[in-house]
């Protein structure tokens, strides 16, 4: 029971890990200013964690019970996508508010609030699936071992993603309410986020 238990512990640590790489967090970033409260912050986070997680477990699981591999010219597909993904998502940041105001976040229904950050999500699990299905492939000695760690590991994504959001919220909220506190944090992240997406896209191309 122990080792087990140890090694599930381990696979949700990594997968909390990996939640909390750059390109992740440049992008929930960028969907987080917006948030009106920490509460709404999180709750963008775990949208963009079950997106991450629900494409890990529908994509690698067969790639893990099939013991095979994406295409490595898919894969870098993927890896562009998720690259320009993020500079769009800084230009958007960027975008002054629209002179016409919209209707309220608060108004919305909670699909739509969370429909972004989800799709966000799904896009980087998409780009991660590849290679996380041939390391656990490789890794665990059974079938039944591999999908159980992808399981765990997706849940640790959704776990440091809501973590995370949980610490910054309260900080971006006490910024956003100083003068201009909330235009320049979204410009922050933008930069941000245009940076690691040329970045991503540049090594991709590259083959690192």
């Amino acid at each position: 029971m122990a080792p087990a238990l140890l090694a599930g512990l381990t696979g949700v640590i990594q997968g909390a890990r990996h939640a909390l790489e750059p390109d992740h967090i440049t992008a929930v970033a960028t969907v987080m200013v917006e948030a009106p409260s920490p509460r709404r912050g999180m709750f963008y986070a775990a949208c963009w964690g079950l997106g991450h997680a629900s494409m890990l477990l529908f994509v690698a699981g067969p790639l893990v019970i099939l013991r095979v591999e994406l295409p490595d010219l898919l894969t870098m597909l993927l890896e562009v996508c998720v690259g320009v993904m993020l500079v769009y998502l800084g230009v958007r940041a960027l975008r002054p508010p629209a002179s016409t105001p919209s209707p309220s976040d608060t108004a919305r229904p909670l699909h739509v609030r969370g429909r972004r950050p989800f799709i966000i999500g799904v896009m980087h699990g998409l780009a991660g699936s590849g290679a996380l299905a041939a390391l656990i492939a490789l890794g665990a000695p059974t079938v039944a071992t591999g999908v159980a760690s992808l399981t765990l590991y997706a849940f640790g994504t959704v776990i440091g993603m809501v973590a995370l959001a949980a610490a910054a919220g309260p900080v971006l909220a006490r910024a956003g309410r100083l003068p201009k506190g909330a235009a320049v944090i979204g410009r922050i992240a933008g930069v941000a986020s245009i940076l690691v997406g040329v970045v991503w896209v540049a090594r991709t191309l590259a083959g690192e």
